[in-house]
C-alpha cells in the first residue's frame, strides 16, 4: 500500500501544478483583457478548485494510510469503509468549493464570471492529468 500511496502522492502534486498553471495562463489573459480585480477573481477560481482537490486527496490519503493497518480484523472492514470515506471526501471537496465560491462571489464579492472562469479553467486541469489515481496499462 506503500506505492500506492505514494503514487497518490505524485499524482496530486502533478495535478495541482497544472491547476497552478493553467489558472496561472487564465490569470495572465484576463489582465490583458480585463483587469486586475479581474484577474484576482479568476485566481481564487482556481485556488477553489486546488482546495478541493487538495480536501479529496487528504481523504483518499486517510485511506491509504488506514489500509497500511496491520491489524487483521481492520482489514475485513476496509473494502466497506473505503467507499464511505471516498464519499465523504467527494462531499466535503463539493461543500467546500460551494462555500468557497459562495463566499467570493457574495461576501467579497468578486466578479461572478472571472471566478467561474477560473474554476473551470482549473478544473480542466484536474481532468487533463486523470484525475487522483494513476492509471494502469494493460499488459501486452
Amino acid at each position: 500500500m506503500l506505492k500506492a500511496r505514494d503514487s497518490l502522492k505524485e499524482t496530486l502534486r502533478k495535478t495541482l501544478l497544472i491547476q497552478a498553471a493553467l489558472t496561472g495562463i487564465a490569470a495572465i489573459i484576463a489582465l490583458l483583457v480585463k483587469d486586475a480585480g479581474f484577474m484576482l477573481a479568476v485566481i481564487y477560481g482556481g485556488a477553489v478548485t486546488s482546495i478541493g482537490t487538495g480536501l479529496h486527496a487528504w481523504r483518499l490519503l486517510k485511506i491509504a494510510v488506514a489500509d497500511d493497518d496491520s491489524d487483521p480484523a481492520a482489514q475485513l472492514s476496509a473494502p466497506m469503509n473505503a467507499g464511505a470515506e471516498v464519499f465523504k471526501g467527494s462531499m466535503l471537496k463539493l461543500v467546500a468549493m460551494m462555500v468557497l465560491l459562495g463566499l467570493g462571489m457574495g461576501y467579497l464579492k468578486l466578479e461572478p464570471l472571472a471566478v467561474l472562469i477560473g474554476f473551470i479553467v482549473a478544473y480542466g486541469g484536474f481532468m487533463f492529468a486523470g484525475g487522483y489515481a494513476p492509471r494502469s496499462k494493460p499488459p501486452k
